[in-house]
């Protein structure tokens, strides 16, 4: 990484002047006019030593070692540090993103380079949701990014299947059952049986909240499907069986899968049982007829593993996943979850039973991810009576809405749909409230799937009218050639930086960059009409970009097209 290496050489610079020094060398990008790299250390460091930061600056820059990728160091007023790449510098990762031999920088957590990604986490019985579109689309891009950094991803997905919220679901179902015989599902595809269990959800909340009678009897099916008593197995069943399905067939619309799908139905009494264990070890404790976790020591929140009926809350179910997960898949340098901020607290209390549970095992080796709400005119996302944007509706708004825009999109439009929509959640950082919109996700100008798309579309038109590029580099880069230069070089470090701090937004950001900067090189530069060495620096600067393009929408989960 050559960022890296500046910040060593800056560093060890600054040791010469201040041996004590210790703090991180921070470098900026400036206008090309003003190199490639910059660092302001001598302006901080001049206020410290009482020093005047030109001085300062070029005291630093001449203990400075030589380097064959920097061209030249100068100090430029008030006191800024600015490096020069070296033309090898730029032309190396050029040819790098030519052949696709992408070096990414490694990353892991430890020595096994071996992660786990839970992500998605429907809850069967209930439509995937445009919340889930986002968890989805942020976990894909997440094992793809560590994959590239030289992991191996375990991609899994834990799914509710127990709860008061199935009662309900499966209450409404048997009231329509009850109505119109059990020869009713045999008529359904896939799409009316999902339907059905949105309808019956709807119609079970409804009832819990109005009727005390009806809420009587949901709480009863609740406690009957824990218990797998055989008057309600057979339909519960049945019906999660609809949901998996049809969650399969979301999952492959988004280009995604998982290597273990986990089920809270099959973890909720191994979760009860390690509770109970940890409450005779000490870790957990008594309260008010229940089992909980008192945090306060901590400076943790206090939270409940066992309820006052004896069921395991998801805290304590938690205790029955972790083994499962930190097991099936041999040793984990680390398991991320990718989950909303909501339950920030619950994963900062389950984290912490566990490492005290078994250090070894457990100790700083989850993280949450937190993803933040996609927001409507109307609020955050709500099942509760039946007001949800539900993910295949939004992706077939987004193509008819294409199709509109794009005459000759037919046979890609799915592609471009897709695209959008993750894009459109990928493009912003993990902790931002998105409003989705659907006519800016499908715009051609601006930060979106489309535009990057088109730019890729572009570069792949010239590239096919030029089919044999020879020549040699020029003597001198052009300044607008060096801009784009400097961006390919960045890509593997993006890349890097993406990955180590679970952020797509880096990549995407980067992306649109590079686009737009390579959309107003184009404008102003003729690159098959241009003369011969230019011509040959030009074309290979067009297949750079189109390769990264490329590998790099692959990165966040979203594929190509050969047209627009």
């Amino acid at each position: 990484m050559i960022e890296e290496k500046i910040k060593e050489l800056i560093k060890k610079a600054v040791l010469k002047s201040q041996e004590d020094f210790s703090d991180e060398i921070n470098l900026s990008t400036p206008q090309l006019q003003f190199g490639d790299f910059s660092s302001n250390i001598a302006l901080i460091l001049a206020k410290k030593m009482k020093r005047n930061p030109m001085e300062l600056a070029e005291e630093i820059k001449s203990h400075m070692d030589s380097h064959e990728d920097i061209e030249s160091v100068q100090v430029l007023k008030p006191g800024f540090i600015n490096v020069w790449l070296s033309k090898t510098a730029l032309i190396i990762p050029l040819e790098q993103a030519v052949n696709e031999t992408f070096v990414i920088p490694p990353f892991s957590y430890g020595p096994e380079k071996k992660v786990m990604v839970e992500f998605a986490h429907p809850n069967t019985h209930k439509l995937l949701h445009i919340g889930h579109l986002r968890n989805i689309a942020t976990g894909e891009s997440v094992c793809r990014m560590l994959a590239a950094a030289g992991n191996k991803v375990i991609r899994t997905n834990y799914q509710g299947d127990v709860g008061l919220h199935i009662a309900k679901c499966l209450w409404g179902v048997k009231a329509r059952i009850k109505k119109d015989g059990e020869a009713l599902f045999e008529k359904l595809t896939l799409q009316e049986k999902i339907q059905l269990l949105g309808k019956g959800y709807s119609e079970g909340q409804t009832a819990y909240d109005a009727d005390e009678k009806a809420k009587a009897e949901i709480i009863e099916i609740n406690k009957q499907i824990y218990i797998q008593d055989p008057q309600i197995k057979e339909l519960w069943i049945a019906t999660r069986e609809w949901s998996v399905a049809y969650f399969e067939e979301r999952y492959k619309r988004l280009y995604s899968h998982f290597d273990r799908c986990y089920f809270e139905s099959e973890v909720h009494e191994q979760g009860l049982k390690t509770a109970k264990e940890l409450l005779e070890k000490g870790i957990l404790e008594k309260s008010q007829g229940a089992v909980v976790f008192n945090g306060e020591k901590y400076g943790m929140d206090t939270r409940v593993f066992i309820n006052s009926l004896g069921f395991p809350t998801y805290e304590g179910k938690e205790l029955g996943l972790a083994p499962k997960e930190f097991s099936d898949f041999g040793t984990l340098d680390k398991a991320i979850h990718v989950v909303t901020p909501e339950q920030t607290s619950f994963f900062k209390i389950t984290f912490k039973v566990e490492e005290l549970w078994d250090k070894e095992k457990y100790g700083n080796k989850q993280y949450h991810l937190a993803y933040e709400w996609v927001k409507l005119k109307d609020g955050k996302m709500s099942s509760r009576t039946g007001n949800v944007i539900e993910a295949s509706w939004l992706l077939d708004e987004i193509k008819k809405k294409i199709l509109e825009r794009f005459k000759n999109a037919g046979d890609i439009v799915e592609t471009l749909a897709v695209a959008a929509v993750k894009y459109s959640f990928l493009k912003n950082a993990t902790n931002s409230i998105i409003s989705f919109d659907i006519d800016e996700s499908v715009s051609l100008d601006g930060n979106s799937a489309p535009y990057l798309l088109y730019t890729y579309v572009r570069t792949k038109s010239i590239l096919s009218k030029e089919t044999e590029n020879s020549g040699q580099y020029p003597k001198e880069i052009t300044p607008d050639e060096k801009q784009i230069l400097r961006l390919i070089y960045q890509y593997t470090d993006k890349v890097y930086k993406a990955a180590s701090t679970l952020s797509p937004n880096i990549l995407a950001g980067y992306l649109y960059e590079l686009c737009r900067e390579y959309n107003v090189f184009y404008q102003k530069n003729p690159i098959l009409k241009a003369d011969p060495d230019q011509k040959y620096i030009r074309i290979t600067i067009t297949k750079a970009v189109s390769n990264i393009i490329k590998h790099g929408l692959d990165l966040l989960g979203i594929k190509t097209v050969q047209k627009m």
